[in-house]
């Protein structure tokens, strides 16, 4: 009796998954307007953030290769978008972010490290983060700008052991490197809790990311909340990654346009790095100083798929292209990323070397 219960209750996951959805949406316009009006919404959850794309770094920007390059696993208490907490759960141990309006605390459980970091403005130029592989994160990102044309329906699958409705949304950009995007959203709340991204070509997913356990609605402040342990090391921190400190401190000034995209608003007090375009097809350029450039430099002539362009240094990550210039005539050299075509970053890369883009 007790071997015949246990196995019962270690089924009931695998029932609610297979359990056939019923009541679907048959309009994937409104689906995606559903989507979108569920932007911010309150939830709490676990979540496994799959990535497929290996990219030749160092150890400073280890925590972003890991994100799009292995398997992480992440719980969420999400009150809103300015008082959330994410915690990141690998082998070595356990990492916690929490922000709200004051600022945001790091913990390193591990390390018994605690960093306390005043709040950034919306649209500071960072470094991907834990929260960027979340579902609705995600979501977020590459359905900004999608359009009903762009939209067609999916089965629905169960996610979590909820009814989720499926919806594709293919870019017509022809620079674009996606190919599809498939999003599956919480029938109850409209919040997604799966996403898929797949590249030209490719039968695998180059990045997805869904709950195993989800719940919609305003999670306690409890669980946002922190005070660092007696015994922990805090420090003050700054803020400033790499990315933040070459937006602020390169002498380089990106174009105004750039393969047709205007430069998204920076913030005051960025100059190095112009960010172009929106949803599945975006560009980001950054001009890196001579030390700087060289290091990287080497890193991506050793790294697996690197090869020469005219323009410079050029390495294909699934849809994730990189591609590093020849010093240009004040002696930058610009790093672009993006989920763009090889030829497409190519011929931007072209425009920033002999200021073909429409100036700043």
């Amino acid at each position: 009796m007790v071997v015949g219960s246990a196995l019962t209750i270690a089924a009931v996951p695998l029932v609610l998954r297979v359990l056939p959805v019923g009541g679907e949406h048959d309009d994937a316009a409104a689906l995606l307007q559903r989507i979108v009006a569920a932007r911010g919404a309150a939830y709490s959850g676990y979540a496994e953030s799959t990535g497929a794309l290996a990219l030749p770094v160092g150890d400073e920007f280890n925590d972003v290769s890991t994100l799009l390059g292995g398997r992480t696993e992440l719980r969420v208490w999400w009150r809103d978008d300015d008082e959330w907490r994410v915690d990141t759960l690998d082998p070595g141990g356990e990492r916690s972010l929490r922000v709200s309006p004051s600022g945001s605390w790091s913990w390193d459980f591990e390390d018994n490290r605690a960093t306390r970091a005043a709040d950034a403005p919306a649209g500071t130029v960072r470094l991907p983060r834990a929260d960027d592989g979340l579902p609705p994160a995600l979501a977020a990102r590459l359905l900004g700008g999608a359009t009903g044309a762009q939209a067609s329906m999916l089965a629905a699958r169960r996610v979590a052991g909820r009814a989720a409705d499926g919806l594709r949304i293919r870019p017509q950009d022809p620079q674009s490197s996606i190919d599809r995007v498939d999003v599956w959203a919480d029938r109850e709340s409209g919040i997604p809790v799966s996403v898929e991204v797949y590249g030209r070509g490719e039968s695998r997913a180059a990045m997805s990311t869904t709950f195993l356990d989800f719940a919609p609605g305003r999670p306690p402040e409890a669980a946002i909340s922190f005070t660092p342990p007696p015994s922990a090391r805090v420090r003050i921190s700054s803020r400033f990654d790499l990315v933040d400190a070459i937006a602020r401190f390169s002498p380089a000034q990106p174009p105004d346009v750039l393969r047709g995209y205007p430069r998204q608003d920076p913030l005051a007090g960025t100059r190095g790095v112009g960010l172009y375009g929106s949803g599945v097809t975006q560009l980001a350029v950054a001009g890196l100083p001579g030390r700087r450039a060289r290091s990287l430099d080497q890193q991506l002539q050793l790294a697996a798929g690197s090869h020469a362009v005219p323009a410079g240094t050029a390495v294909d990550v699934g849809p994730l292209a990189l591609l590093l210039t020849r010093p240009d005539r004040s002696g930058i050299q610009w790093l672009l990323t993006g989920t763009m075509t090889p030829l497409g970053l190519s011929e931007a890369a072209d425009e920033l070397l002999h200021g073909q883009g429409a100036p700043s």
